[in-house]
């Protein structure tokens, strides 16, 4: 998708279509023409609020009209719901091409850079489609989709908007990215193919991110043996992918660890699920492609701050080898989980990789994991459900998500909790009971510790919905993308 500026006048512009905005009560808006049809759509500028004008006064095929609402409670929050829909109202016409022509109210409220980045995001995440395996010879007609995306800009505005496009522009071909490999089949998307996706993020990233890759004697030597017997019953071997990015600038003292549970299929085990709690297990390893996603948008905005990202990769599947319920493992922290339950094996690879990723000197850490149905008890498909140990880095995750338009519900630990995960055999065991999430929060605690700053995000229903829900579709969202560039940002502002 090509983004540009222009500083043609909206009358001169030869565009399919050309979006202008009108805050509530601030009519007439234009020409005649146009005023008569305001008139008889009833149309007011309610936040949201539209017609299509076919145009008869200007080179452009058609006009959206579209509500801004209120001038004095126009913001950022306002701003994206009225690009979901324009973007949305752009896909149904089946345009490959638009122009924007924003009041200067508009861009001025909410400011040129901000008004380009969320533009060219929500622009990138609206296209998305999810038919990647469709063929001709199934009679897929290939859709028209947007190419071409310009905005209006006079010389106070131009820099701000053209730098903000770019910006947006790699956020959302990082959420794409995220969404295309955890909507990818499991038969496709093997540990060993992720670590292959993971080294090409490396390899475009200009020499910034390097990557490592642990398997087989190297897994058995560090300790990693929690995510060792989770991979024995499946015929495709573990890795553990390892990603550094530093800055163009240098390294930073401050580092932040990003951990993305890597199920590439779960199949629960030995504690098999059912089949339509297995159907679309190829998403649980949506917490590793939001990491790495995120990774590369980090590195295309070049910001400058250290992150290190880890994914242990690897599938649960029932098979002769596998681990087995009452197997007593010992985990790289050199803690003991006794396997109460072979389908809880998320919480196994975390520990190893949250344990893998304090021991390179992660400074703070953030782990994404679709780990418990019982995160929708909490926060449903909306959002994440967040647990942490420390408050302010748990504000610091909370604003990220405010500011990057991605929700989460912040959780209280109460102690009381964490003797949901005692057991006589071992230290812990892997199945804590009721309730859900808390106690697997507590259970990835153990590992986290108290010293280190962290916070675990559950997004086991906002990852992966059956309904489009905002400029989501279907499926995959890629969340918790926007969340960690934000994150990444801030941590850069402290």
């Amino acid at each position: 998708m090509k983004f540009q500026t222009s500083k043609e006048g909206p009358l001169a512009v030869a565009s399919k279509m050309l979006v202008q905005g009108c805050f509530e009560g601030e009519i007439p808006f234009g020409g005649q023409k146009v005023n008569n049809r305001i008139k008889l759509e009833g149309f007011t500028g309610k936040l949201g609020e539209h017609f299509i004008h076919f145009n008869d006064v200007a080179k452009a095929t058609r006009l959206l009209v579209v509500g801004l609402g209120p001038r004095d409670k126009f913001d950022v929050k306002a701003l994206r719901k009225v690009l979901t829909t324009v973007l949305k109202l752009v896909k149904d016409n089946k345009l490959d091409e638009v122009t924007f022509a924003p009041k200067v109210g508009e861009v001025d409220i909410v400011g040129a850079e901000t008004f380009g980045e969320n533009l060219a995001t929500y622009a990138g995440l609206v296209d998305y489609v999810i038919n990647h395996q469709k063929t001709a010879r199934g009679k897929h007609k290939s859709e028209i989709r947007l190419q071409t995306v310009t905005v209006l800009v006079d010389d106070a505005t131009d820099a701000g908007v053209t730098a903000g496009l770019a910006k947006g522009q790699a956020i959302g071909e990082a959420v794409n990215f995220a969404r295309d490999l955890s909507n990818m089949p499991a038969g496709q998307l093997t540990p060993n193919r992720l670590a292959a996706f993971a080294q090409a993020v490396a390899r475009k990233s200009g020499g910034t991110i390097t990557c490592r890759l642990l398997r087989g004697a190297q897994l058995r030597r560090i300790g990693a043996h929690a995510l060792l017997a989770v991979a024995q019953g499946s015929t495709q071997p573990p890795v553990l992918i390892d990603l550094t990015y530093t800055p163009k600038t240098g390294a930073t003292d401050d580092v932040l660890g990003f951990v993305g549970k890597s199920i590439t299929f779960d199949s629960g085990g030995l504690d098999l699920k059912t089949a339509d709690g297995m159907r679309t297990m190829k998403r649980d390893m949506a917490g590793g492609a939001s990491v790495l996603a995120a990774l590369s948008a980090i590195a295309k905005l070049e910001l400058p701050v250290s992150v290190r990202v880890v994914m242990a990769a690897t599938e649960n599947m029932p098979d002769g080898d596998s681990y087995k319920p009452g197997d007593v493992l010992k985990t790289m922290a050199g803690l003991t989980v006794e396997v109460d339950n072979t389908d809880a094996e998320g919480r196994l690879t975390l520990a190893d990789g949250i344990e893998y990723i304090k021991r390179q000197n992660a400074s703070k850490v953030i782990d994404l994991a679709t780990l418990t149905g019982a995160q929708r008890s909490i926060s449903s498909d909306v959002g994440a459900a967040g647990f942490g140990n420390n408050d302010e880095f748990s504000g610091l995750v909370a604003a990220a998500a405010k500011s990057a338009g991605e929700r989460v519900m912040f959780v209280e630990m109460w102690e009381e909790f964490r003797d949901g995960n005692k057991t006589d055999m071992a230290d812990l065991k892997n199945s804590g009971g009721d309730p859900g999430s808390v106690t697997a929060a507590w259970f990835l605690r153990e590992f986290a510790g108290e010293k280190t700053p962290w916070v675990h995000l559950d997004i086991a229903g906002p990852s992966f919905r059956s309904r489009e829900l905002g400029p989501d579709p279907k499926g995959s969202t890629g969340f918790g993308v926007r969340l960690l560039v934000e994150l990444a940002r801030l941590s850069v502002k402290k």
